[in-house]
């Protein structure tokens, strides 16, 4: 066998989720509440995403949470990227995310607000200053909007 079980790493937790980004380049972000049992995540931003459930494939978590933490309803565009990452515990997470553009009937207005305190639309250069002071809650967060800016540049397929 070239590659063993030795090779292999785990993943019990995915998550899912969108980026929304405005003709200017500027990307949709929610800050977070923090709910009794994640009081480390108050107050810090990052795109519309969450756990995807038992029996729920990665797309259909993306947009159920897109509703839930934006009230955005979306359609996606195009697969961004699916990153490794660890929880602050070490619990390895499988982080998917779609560029997706915004419906009509959409409200920008969290369909859970004791969840989601803010919902709005954040410039590159905002986007830059809130990370460097640590108000973006991850790395991801950073990796997904460079995605999707590249993907913007590329313009439309054939």
């Amino acid at each position: 066998m070239q590659f063993g079980p030795e090779l292999h790493t785990p993943v019990s937790h995915r998550a899912a989720g969108v980026v929304i980004l405005n003709d200017a380049g500027d990307i949709l972000l929610v800050r977070e509440q923090g709910v009794p049992e994640q009081r480390q995540k108050a107050g810090l931003w990052h795109i519309p995403s969450g756990t995807v459930e038992d029996g729920e494939n990665p797309q259909d978590t993306a947009v159920r949470e897109a509703w839930e933490e934006a009230g955005v309803r979306v359609r996606l565009l195009k697969f961004l990227a699916a990153y490794l990452g660890r929880f602050p515990d070490g619990v390895p997470v499988l982080r998917h995310a779609w560029l997706a553009e915004a419906l009509p009937d959409s409200t920008f207005r969290p369909a859970l607000p004791d969840e989601v305190l803010e919902v709005r639309f954040v410039s590159q250069a905002d986007f830059a200053a809130l990370y460097d002071a640590g108000q973006i809650r991850m790395y991801h967060t950073k990796m997904f909007y460079e995605d999707a800016l590249r993907e913007q540049a590329m313009g439309p397929g054939p």
